[in-house]
């Protein structure tokens, strides 16, 4: 509980920094906010160690193939970095870059899924008489 308290602490003392900074100084402003997502992202990363451990556990809990596990952990990180670039251009000012970036992150998830999706339509294919 603690670390959430600092997190959402730093984060509101950023913006409001940000806030204030951008009557007066906007360019600082604006690296005061990216400096602070970046420090955010910063500190979470390091709990994804235990995430990966937890899935690694129910992944072989269920009996998923060895395959799978690395499937999703990449889909993952792929949504989190285009939501975490996506946002950080929208805090720039450039909203439509920002929507580059996500239909980019769509883009490669359905391209990494696509096997999967076509061996599950194979698998229901070959149940129907």
């Amino acid at each position: 509980m603690p670390d959430v308290v600092r997190l959402v602490g730093f984060g509101i003392a950023s913006a409001l920094l940000a806030l204030t900074l951008r009557q007066t100084r906007p360019e600082l402003a604006l690296a005061v906010s990216l400096a602070a997502g970046l420090c955010l992202f910063a500190a979470v990363v390091g709990r994804l160690g235990e995430i990966v451990s937890a899935m690694r556990s129910l992944a072989e809990r269920a009996e998923l193939s060895d395959a799978a596990l690395p499937l999703l952990l990449r889909i993952l990180g792929i949504a989190s970095l285009c939501e975490l670039g996506a946002q950080m251009c929208r805090d720039i000012g450039e909203g439509g870059i920002a929507a580059k970036v996500e239909m980019g992150g769509k883009v490669m998830v359905l391209s990494l899924s696509l096997p999967v999706a076509t061996a599950l339509i194979e698998l229901v294919a070959g149940l129907l008489p």
